[in-house]
């Protein structure tokens, strides 16, 4: 397995940095989903660090970052924004900010809160949602269901079956290529996240300490969003590529990859090709 020689930096809150690549290099940040680490974006860095300048953030409780007992979206968000600014202060320059799964939402409340900072926003199989819709549950059925399942949650622990079963479980239905998966799986299953049992509490509709709002509608980075077809894109995109279509016209973009959900490592070729396309055409 190919290894990337990087420097690391640790950042205030507790999140990691990892660093490649020509120091004149054209800024790419990549920000991992959840159960997700540096190791998810090993063949982006082979491909991109020989020319351009290369950061891949960790939250904390993932890979080099600081181990915790509990974190979600608000702690990630916080390491995500301290990731940006210090790519910005070491940079000089606005970086483009790729992002899958949970890493897209939170590129794209970068892309709102920081837009100085951001040239672009590439996103793969984003998560999404504004504060009215995020989740499956109204608000008082989610704390219903929270309550139904909350001895489930109480049995998670770190490296735990349970955790480590839903881990494996997320891996199968998030790949089409099974060698890619197992590879992957074999990088993860080191490092299952502690957070399992928070993101299923904020699943229900009940996010912690994380501002949702209608983020599509305030940015304005030229964006790309790729979709895996094995996922439920159609499902969970049209409020994101309604807004972002209208705001940004001819600067966004859409396509479908032949795919799971971890389209970085199931289909790595075709995601590189499409990113270098990206960053070149708007420098």
């Amino acid at each position: 397995m190919l290894e990337i020689a990087t420097s690391l930096h640790r950042l205030p809150s507790g999140g990691a940095l990892h660093l490649s690549g020509p120091q004149d290099g054209v800024p790419l940040l990549f920000l991992h989903g959840v159960g997700g680490g540096a190791w998810s974006w090993r063949a982006q860095r082979a491909a991109f660090e020989a020319t351009h300048r290369v950061f891949v953030w960790e939250a904390r409780g993932h890979g080099a970052a600081a181990a915790v007992s509990d974190a979600g979206l608000s702690d990630y968000y916080a390491d995500a924004k301290e990731a940006l600014a210090a790519v910005a202060l070491e940079s000089q320059r606005p970086a483009y900010v790729i992002g899958h799964s949970m890493g897209g939402l939170l590129a794209v409340a970068l892309a709102c809160d920081m837009a100085a900072a951001t040239k672009g926003l590439f996103l793969i199989d984003p998560v999404y949602a504004t504060g009215e819709e995020y989740g499956h549950f109204p608000p008082a059925l989610g704390r219903v269901a929270l309550l139904v399942c909350s001895p489930v949650l109480r049995s998670f622990e770190r490296n735990g079956p349970l955790s480590r079963a839903m881990a494996r479980w997320m891996f199968e239905r998030s790949f089409q290529d099974r060698a890619r998966m197992e590879e992957a799986w074999s990088d993860q299953r080191l490092q299952v996240p502690v957070e399992y049992p928070r993101m299923l509490r904020e699943s229900f509709g009940l996010p912690d300490g994380f501002e949702l709002r209608d983020f599509a509608s305030e940015i304005s980075a030229p964006t790309c969003l790729l979709e895996g077809s094995g996922g439920d894109a159609k499902a969970r995109f049209p409020a994101l590529v309604a807004t972002l279509g209208r705001r940004l016209g001819p600067n966004f973009t859409r396509e479908t990859i032949e795919g799971g959900h971890y389209l970085q490592a199931d289909r790595p070729d075709a995601v590189n090709a499409r990113l270098a396309r990206f960053v070149n055409a708007y420098g």
